[in-house]
């Protein structure tokens, strides 16, 4: 019988042990590529929040609480960064491009109007509201006492596009209504004017010189992320506040915590162990052939041939696992994928004063996990797999050499 009939006569013959030494690969390759997966999905979760509104990092100052809850107010958490600061940030080595705003709460006649001072002109932060205008218009450049309004705000106080709405006993032409969850819920207000216009209402209230801002949204290239984020906190100071996607992994729970940290030795684990359930099954099948490997040495094959019988028999086991084993991480990623995630989003980025009616908002946004298998990894697993393979094989080959064909004649 041709060597290459007699491999695949051994393989079916004995479909239980090829099964379970397959099986129990693939479902080790599986796990570890799952886990990565899963860890990969939550990552992008956490960056949806600032990937909505085109940035990497969001800058701010902790500041004091308000003395008194009148007019306007900066919350704690944005106090002013003045323009050299903000020009400093800009001109950080890794910085792309960087815009400004200024959020302040306008208490007035027993109202609150969270607004947010934005530059009309800027593509990045804010300025991506332009995508959530569902009617009217969006802010223009150098324009005053125009507004555009959170469409739940709108309806709420039941204005409409050309109504006048009062911002710190200003009045501003309602330009606009926009949906704010485009923008990732982060600076989420009630209403939005031109950066000059709130700049204005602040320095007029003295909480604030008339060009300083509070918030500094930055996007950095991706190899530069963490210097210039380093670099930025290093220009603001100890009272530096500043937001990245590493931010977001505590609020997404211990469990991402966990895989995140755990994911890659857990998945090496399975591996290792999954190559000793293989290194298990060819052990087992040594020991029971070891008759028909005499047989084989009696009838003149040589060391070599019944080594080259056994590798190809286990690497046959280990092909057959490794591609149940990617199809079971596909499937699992796909699964995955079918699965929103929520994120919440840190109160610093879109204040509202804890005494407010209801409470402090938790806002949040819900994102597709977006699980996926990255090929690189895919490849590394699969050559550590058949690089285990062929190391169970050498070993049994080793083993299977020292058979004498006298076992042919020895009554079990």
């Amino acid at each position: 019988m041709p060597p290459a009939t007699l491999v695949w006569a051994e393989l079916l013959g004995r479909p239980a042990r090829t099964l379970t030494g397959a099986i129990s690969l693939a479902i080790g390759l599986a796990l570890f590529l799952s886990l990565q997966a899963y860890g990969n999905g939550y990552r992008e979760a956490a960056r949806a929040p600032l990937t909505e509104i085109g940035t990497d990092i969001v800058a701010q100052r902790e500041g004091d609480r308000p003395e008194a809850f009148e007019g306007a107010v900066f919350p704690h958490s944005a106090a002013p960064i003045t323009r050299s600061e903000a020009s400093a940030i800009r001109a950080v080595d890794g910085v792309e491009a960087a815009s400004s705003a200024l959020i302040l709460w306008s208490f007035q006649k027993n109202d609150l109007v969270v607004t947010l001072g934005l530059d009309p002109a800027e593509s990045i932060g804010p300025g991506r509201l332009r995508a959530g205008v569902r009617e009217g218009r969006f802010l223009r450049p150098g324009e005053s006492g125009a507004a555009l309004l959170d469409v739940s705000y709108a309806e709420q106080k039941k204005l409409r596009v050309g109504d006048t709405v009062d911002v710190s006993s200003r009045p501003f032409e309602v330009v606009g209504l926009v949906d704010t969850s485009r923008a990732g819920q982060i600076a989420n207000a009630n209403a939005y004017l031109t950066l000059a216009d709130a700049q204005k209402i602040s320095s007029a209230a003295g909480i604030a010189g008339p060009t300083d801002v509070n918030m500094v949204f930055v996007t950095a290239r991706p190899e530069r992320s963490e210097a210039v984020a380093a670099a930025v906190k290093a220009r603001l100071g100890e009272d530096g506040l500043l937001t990245t996607p590493q931010s977001f992994d505590k609020a997404l729970g211990s469990t991402f915590t966990l895989i995140d940290r755990f994911g890659l030795l857990v998945g090496i684990a399975a591996l290792l162990i999954a190559a000793a359930g293989l290194a298990r099954t060819v052990s087992a099948n040594l020991t029971e052939r070891r008759r028909d490997v005499a047989v084989l040495r009696a009838i003149g094959w040589p060391r070599r041939m019944v080594a080259a019988q056994l590798t190809a028999e286990t690497t046959v086991v280990a092909l057959v696992g490794l591609g149940l084993g990617v199809l079971a991480a596909a499937a699992v990623t796909w699964g995955l994928s079918s699965t929103q995630v929520t994120v919440p989003v840190p109160w610093e980025l879109s204040p509202t004063p804890h005494f407010a009616a209801g409470g402090a908002r938790q806002l949040s946004i819900t994102v597709p996990l977006r699980a996926s298998l990255e090929p690189l990894l895919v490849v590394v697993a699969v050559a550590a797999s058949v690089g285990a393979g062929a190391l169970v094989s050498s070993l049994a080959a080793r083993r299977a050499a020292g058979i004498k064909p006298t076992e042919a004649w020895r009554v079990h």
